[in-house]
């Protein structure tokens, strides 16, 4: 249950997820079935419709915006069943909410994005995963080893940079491409709705709208 908030809500942000359980699809339980579309999906749906109302009493439309996943478009790694199946349901639940909330009169709208390999828990869990349950393990730890500190990078985690090839990326620059995805696109831009798929951080033709020139790759 959401309390009525006092204040309008212009952003809402779905980042939360969980990849448990790693294991054959045979031997996934119906709870632990339940409990990824939960988190996944389930969650993420109810909150935004509890969130509908102080959302959409504002002067400009409420932006609600999910975190996907390479997963979600595509079979997953051997392993990621209850995780690629709920965050398929995930990308249907955004497609489904903007249409929605369009015939509603638009004043929110639902967007989505692939935010790449981060540098998060989720990882550690990944890593932490047998062989034998999930075989492509191994290039998740070559990814952590490749990582790049900010101290190495240089840049901080203040200035947006592309994201790494071949390595994690940082839960900051990430959300750098969120913030731009919240405050730049238009609407009809910010739902993608004339693409089948969904933004990605990787795209490098959206560099120059959240990169500042520095940093951007040479040609």
């Amino acid at each position: 249950k959401v309390k009525k908030l006092k204040k309008p809500l212009r952003f809402l942000v779905h980042s939360a997820g969980t990849i448990d359980p790693i294991k054959s699809i045979l031997d996934v339980t119906q709870d632990e079935l339940r409990k990824a579309l939960a988190v996944n999906l389930e969650g993420p749906v109810l909150l935004t419709t509890a969130l509908y109302p102080s959302m959409s009493n504002n002067a400009m439309p409420g932006r609600v915006l999910h975190v996907s996943s390479g997963a979600a478009h595509g079979p997953p790694p051997v392993g990621w069943a209850a995780y690629g199946i709920s965050k398929a349901g995930f990308y249907q639940a955004f497609k489904t909410l903007d249409k929605e909330f369009v015939h509603l009169g638009g004043k929110v709208r639902v967007g989505s994005f692939k935010p790449g390999v981060v540098d998060t828990d989720m990882q550690g869990t990944i890593r932490s995963a047998r062989p034998g349950e999930m075989p492509v393990v191994g290039n998740f730890h070559n990814m952590k080893k490749n990582a790049v500190t900010e101290e190495e990078d240089g840049a901080g985690a203040s200035v947006a940079r592309p994201p790494p090839e071949g390595a994690l990326d940082s839960p900051d620059n990430v959300a750098f491409f969120a913030e731009w995805l919240l405050l730049g696109p238009d609407e009809e831009e910010f739902a993608n709705r004339d693409d089948p798929n969904v933004y990605d951080i990787r795209n490098s033709e959206l560099f120059a709208n959240w990169i500042p020139q520095q940093n951007l790759p040479k040609d």
